[in-house]
């Protein structure tokens, strides 16, 4: 292995180190402009060419379809082929592809409908109009965000606990709305994500399939992860932690969505531990 390799080309010593690192569990922190992504599309195209890792044993995630698309036309620029099986998307795109597969074991059919925020709210409406409440007096958006929040944290409506009387505005609608959902056969985009999370916790078969599916997994904007991502990312990682994750803890642009720049550092002994060599391209 040397500088003079094509895909180590323009790579300074922490990028190339970070591109070729050992298996195992990777975090790379640099600001922006930095590399971050040079970086990530040549470990993909590192582990194809170098370590013949077939294509369809990796996943790569990011935030923005724009993202996944550059990230996978990177990929194939540098290897100088389509990619064949490899997994890039979204976090809420890979959800929603594998739980076409999945959804009767989530208790909805495979052809269940995604709604958008537009579809999210009108039904939020329609439940608040059928419990009684006020539309005027409890904004339906903001009861939204609450359940969304929630989500995100992975509170089912039957753990949520009310602080105060909103709250327990809030606490009933989400119970009504998820119901409502299911019988729909609809899902929101939070449910994509928590979905997939429980189905993984829950089912040692399903959570066998996948980790054995992927050998490994790469992070794209790692510091936007909020709890349900993170806990994605430690599920599909498992049990062999072959996972790269690059990011910008100054640079977390997502926080009103429950991104927690603290996951770029998260070390619970309990858990999977994602971070364990940091490089600085």
């Amino acid at each position: 292995m040397t500088s003079n390799h094509p895909l180590l080309q323009g790579m300074n010593r922490q990028q190339t180190a970070a591109i070729t690192a050992v298996d195992g569990p990777v975090l790379v922190l640099a600001g922006p402009g930095s590399g971050k992504t040079s970086v990530l599309t040549r470990r993909i195209a590192w582990l194809i060419r170098e370590h013949r890792v077939p294509h369809h044993r990796i996943m790569a995630v990011t935030f923005t379809n724009k993202a996944a698309g550059e990230m996978r036309s990177r990929v194939e620029a540098l290897l100088g082929d389509r990619l064949r099986g490899l997994q890039i998307g979204t976090f809420h795109a890979t959800c929603a592809r594998f739980l076409r597969r999945d959804a009767e074991r989530a208790g909805y059919r495979p052809d269940y409908v995604i709604y958008d925020s537009d579809d999210q709210v009108a039904l939020v409406k329609r439940v608040v109009k059928q419990v009684g409440i006020d539309p005027k007096r409890y904004n339906p958006r903001a009861i939204l965000s609450k359940i969304s929040s929630a989500k995100n944290e992975m509170i089912p409506p039957a753990q949520f606990k009310a602080l105060d009387y909103f709250g327990e505005i809030v606490k009933q609608v989400y119970a009504n709305y998820q119901q409502a959902l299911l019988e729909a056969n609809a899902m929101d985009f939070d449910d994509l994500l928590l979905n997939m999370v429980n189905l993984m916790r829950g089912n040692a078969e399903l959570r066998g399939y996948y980790q054995d599916r992927f050998s490994y997994l790469l992070v794209d904007e790692f510091q936007d992860t909020n709890q349900v991502q993170y806990e994605l990312v430690r599920q599909f990682a498992a049990p062999q932690n072959n996972v790269f994750v690059v990011g910008d803890e100054d640079q977390a642009i997502y926080a009103f969505r429950g991104a927690d720049y603290r996951n770029v550092g998260r070390r619970d002994p309990a858990r999977t531990e994602l971070p364990q060599h940091t490089k600085h391209p």
